[in-house]
């Protein structure tokens, strides 16, 4: 029985291969967007200047949607596996799923009005700061996991780890942040304290989704293993 790591060895599978990895490094710049756009949020507090760049996210997330669209076009096409279909199409949900959490986001902290961050102690700023810092640490190894897995696959199980410590810390961070967040005493509207909460929960769900693909990955590699 044919594996997804077989079906990249192929020639025919260059252009599934290649646009695998540029779906990868798609999602990481959706991850990249969004902490620019939180950064200048937090420091200037200006949410119109940081509103381009979560639009950017949306743009991007739309561009990685389009590549996944084509790479499960291209898998249909022909005699293929069902396993190595279904490895590759689950391979790149997970990765979509990275980007939507992303665009998730920028869509939500963009209705945050400028007063409950005027309000938020420097502590709760500095840490949300810091999940995003870890999280695109975290999204720098995505597409170096995926291209090692279909590539040499040398440093996958190296990927996977740093990927899981990375996670890990952001859990950490987000533990952090709640106990922030209920020592400040807001005067905001209550759906505003609901929409940061959801925010924040989809924010730690990135690194929650990166660690899936990582994950999933490992399965992959175990299964062409044994």
């Amino acid at each position: 029985m044919g594996t997804l790591i077989e079906y990249f060895k192929k020639r025919t599978a260059t252009s599934v291969l290649e646009k695998s990895i540029k779906h990868a490094q798609k999602v990481q710049e959706c991850v990249r967007e969004l902490k620019t756009g939180i950064d200048i949020l937090l420091t200037d507090k200006n949410l119109e200047k940081a509103y381009t760049n979560f639009h950017n996210v949306d743009l991007l997330e739309g561009e990685a949607d389009k590549l996944r669209r084509e790479i499960l076009q291209d898998i249909s096409k022909g005699e293929l596996n069902p396993s190595v279909r279904t490895d590759l199409s689950h391979l790149i949900k997970r990765q979509d799923d990275v980007a939507n959490c992303a665009t998730g986001v920028a869509r939500r902290i963009n209705t945050i009005p400028l007063k409950f961050w005027s309000q938020s102690s420097e502590e709760t700023i500095n840490l949300v700061k810091e999940i995003m810092n870890t999280t695109v640490e975290c999204v720098e190894y995505l597409d170096k996991i995926v291209i090692d897995l279909l590539k040499e696959r040398k440093k996958v199980i190296d990927f996977s780890k740093q990927i899981n410590l990375l996670e890990h810390k952001v859990d950490l961070s987000n533990i952090k942040l709640r106990k922030s967040l209920q020592e400040t005493n807001y005067d905001v509207n209550n759906f505003t304290i609901f929409t940061a909460g959801n925010t924040f929960d989809i924010m730690e769900a990135i690194s929650d989704a990166i660690e899936t693909v990582a994950d999933y990955i490992m399965q992959i590699l175990r299964s062409d293993t044994v």
